[in-house]
C-alpha cells in the first residue's frame, strides 16, 4: 500500500514538474521575442548615427527650443507694445444726428463721439443752419466733460462709453 502512494505522489510531483519545465521554457521564448523587438527598435534608432551624432542632433533640438523661447519673448513684448498702443487708440465710436434748428430738416447736425478704453477722447459736435456750419469740439476724461454738455452730446457720450 505504502508503494501505491508512493508512486502516485511521484507521478504528480515528476507531472508538476514537468509542467513547470514547460512553462519556463515557454516564459524563455516569450523574453527572447521581446528582447528580440527590443533590439531591433534600438538599431533602428541608431541606424547610421553613432553616439556623437545623436548627442549632435539632440543638441541642435535644444537649440531650437532656446531659440523658439526667445522669438516668444519677442513676440510677447511686441503683443504688450500693441496693447499699449491700442489703449491710445479710439476704440468707442457713436455717432447721433439731430436737427439744430427748426429751420432744418434732414438731421443735417451730428454729434461724433470718440473715446479709448478709459473713456477719454473728444466729442465733436457739427451744427448746420442756413447761414453756416459750426463745429465744436469737447474734450471728455474719464468720461467727463470739463464744460456743459448739450443733450445730445449727453446721449452720444453715454452710448458711446457703453459700447
Amino acid at each position: 500500500m505504502w508503494e501505491t502512494i508512493r508512486s502516485v505522489d511521484i507521478l504528480y510531483i515528476t507531472m508538476g514538474l514537468a509542467a513547470l519545465v514547460v512553462l519556463s521554457f515557454l516564459l524563455i521564448i516569450a523574453l527572447f521575442i521581446k528582447t528580440s523587438k527590443l533590439k531591433k527598435r534600438y538599431e533602428k534608432f541608431l541606424s547610421g548615427n553613432d553616439g556623437k551624432s545623436l548627442e549632435k542632433s539632440i543638441f541642435d533640438r535644444f537649440e531650437k527650443m532656446e531659440n523658439i523661447a526667445q522669438e516668444q519673448n519677442v513676440i510677447e513684448e511686441e503683443i504688450n507694445d500693441v496693447r499699449n498702443q491700442y489703449s491710445n487708440t479710439y476704440s468707442k465710436m457713436k455717432i447721433y444726428k439731430y436737427d439744430a434748428f427748426s429751420d432744418m430738416g434732414g438731421e443735417t447736425s451730428f454729434v461724433l463721439g470718440l473715446l479709448d478704453k478709459n473713456n477719454d477722447g473728444m466729442l465733436l459736435n457739427s451744427m448746420m443752419s442756413q447761414s453756416g456750419t459750426y463745429v465744436y469740439a469737447k474734450e471728455i476724461t474719464g468720461g467727463k466733460s470739463k464744460v456743459a454738455l448739450s443733450k445730445e452730446e449727453m446721449i452720444t457720450l453715454e452710448d458711446c462709453m457703453n459700447q
